[in-house]
């Protein structure tokens, strides 16, 4: 199962970690539903905590102890060990790349360190649907969704998810090589309006990135 984190999920995982630094106790489930609520999730039975807590222990972020029925949590690391901001720059364009490139910090994004490689990854936000039917583990690229970018691994293969700037604009396609000095942008949409960029060593254009992971824009 996917490890990403739904908005009340992540609430519900700092609701028992803030009741445990705080009681220096594991909360129960009805204690958790108490807590929830002051973080803004509107949850009318107990039902329903049981069930983001059985999604908390799928993917991986708590264990519930055997024999224990009211106080059997047990976080799995600490939320420092299992959380890293990470610096969102500005918009990338999924479609002709037609918005300019940002060195500016736009935000932070709270993300699990088990989708990050390494510290240098950072954020882009997705404007545009090129690449609405493009998948990164398996998540698909959609308008307004956030993806993850890996600057380290610069050895593109066919196939790879890319962020590439050309004449100082962002833009993310599915790289490919065409020709033995030529490297084709490909995007992969349910709209055919969207063509590819071929791009030559002449051409004004540097790859920032492998596309590592995608996390979904909520409204």
């Amino acid at each position: 199962m996917d490890n990403i984190l739904t908005q009340n999920e992540e609430k519900v995982l700092r609701a028992i970690q803030k009741f445990f630094e705080t009681k220096r106790i594991m909360p129960t489930v009805r204690e958790i539903k108490d807590e929830v609520k002051k973080l803004g999730i509107a949850v009318s039975s107990l039902g329903a905590i049981f069930r983001y807590i059985k999604l908390l222990e799928e993917k991986g972020y708590i264990e519930r102890e055997e024999g224990r029925k009211r106080r059997g949590i047990k976080l799995v690391g600490s939320m420092k060990d299992m959380f890293r901001q990470i610096p969102i720059f500005g918009a990338i364009n999924a479609g002709n790349p037609n918005i300019f490139a940002l060195d500016n910090i736009e935000g932070y994004l709270r993300v699990s360190s088990r989708l990050l490689p390494n510290k240098d990854v950072f954020g882009l936000r997705v404007s545009g649907d090129s690449m609405n039917l493009c998948e990164v583990k398996g998540t698909k690229i959609e308008d307004e969704d956030f993806i993850l970018i890996d600057p380290n691994d610069q050895e593109y293969t066919d196939g790879d998810k890319v962020a590439v700037i050309i004449d100082g604009v962002a833009t993310v396609k599915v790289f490919k090589r065409t020709g033995r000095m030529q490297i084709g942008l490909f995007p992969k949409s349910t709209n055919p309006i969207h063509k590819p960029i071929y791009l030559t060593p002449q051409d004004n254009f540097i790859i920032k990135g492998k596309v590592v992971g995608v996390l979904k824009h909520f409204s």
